[in-house]
């Protein structure tokens, strides 16, 4: 992957050393030529002959990928657990209406990134606009490229240790921390975030094998959170 991006940086900085245009600008050239080369032979409704899913089926999941859904759910859920409290506390309605919606669109913006930044790492690693379609769940190609954002472009590069774009912000750093479980990023709040979600959500008695795939220091966590919360559902359901 590394060496893919890397080639796609190569080739921007020789189109900007030719035309003059940002380097912004020039990746983006780059990666429009890319893709109509790609798509070119391929109809809209049927599969094209390339990169799907049966192609990476023997390839383990990058595991920067993974440190970014984790951190990305992370924040979303800090953000969904500030809007529920809004309703908890606030007396005022006018408050509550900027409040809430503040939370939410914050946790938007991050799903938006999270999905934005997996998209391009695909999309990078050749994966057709075919399967990204589907996906995504939408039906035109531009829909697919809303996601692709300067945020997006500058957040993949920090993840996958390429250089900064023009006028990196803070978002390359993020994706940096997270590729190396440092600064911006906590994986043990991450962690934590996990092992409530199983607890919460996993198919568990029923499934007594439900957390096998787990590490045993995550499914320790895990069974020593359900007693704690059917204990809080009987507790509630009682009042």
């Amino acid at each position: 992957m590394q060496s893919h991006n890397q080639a796609r940086a190569n080739a921007a900085r020789r189109r900007q050393a030719e035309t003059g245009e940002s380097y912004a600008a020039a990746l983006e050239a780059i990666r429009l030529n890319r893709l109509r080369e790609q798509d070119g032979p391929a109809e809209a409704g049927n599969p094209p002959v390339g990169r799907g899913p049966d192609y990476f089926h023997s390839e383990p999941v990058p595991e920067v990928l993974t440190e970014l859904v984790r951190y990305h759910s992370h924040r979303i859920a800090k953000y969904l657990y500030f809007a529920m409290d809004e309703g908890r506390w606030r007396s005022d309605f006018a408050e509550w209406q900027a409040m809430t919606l503040y939370k939410l669109t914050d946790a938007m913006a991050h799903l938006h990134l999270l999905i934005g930044t997996i998209s391009v790492y695909l999309r990078d690693e050749g994966v057709e606009r075919y399967f990204l379609r589907r996906y995504l769940q939408v039906n035109e190609d531009r829909q697919v490229e809303a996601y692709f954002t300067p945020r997006v472009e500058e957040h993949l590069a920090g993840l996958t240790g390429q250089p900064a774009p023009e006028h990196s912000v803070v978002w390359y750093s993020v994706g940096s921390d997270i590729a190396t479980q440092s600064g911006w990023s906590h994986p043990e709040q991450h962690e934590a975030l996990e092992a409530a979600l199983h607890a919460l959500y996993g198919n568990y008695p029923d499934d007594s094998e439900a957390f096998e795939h787990l590490p045993p220091a995550l499914q320790e966590r895990i069974l020593a959170l359900i007693p704690i919360m059917k204990n809080s559902e009987h507790h509630g359901a009682a009042e």
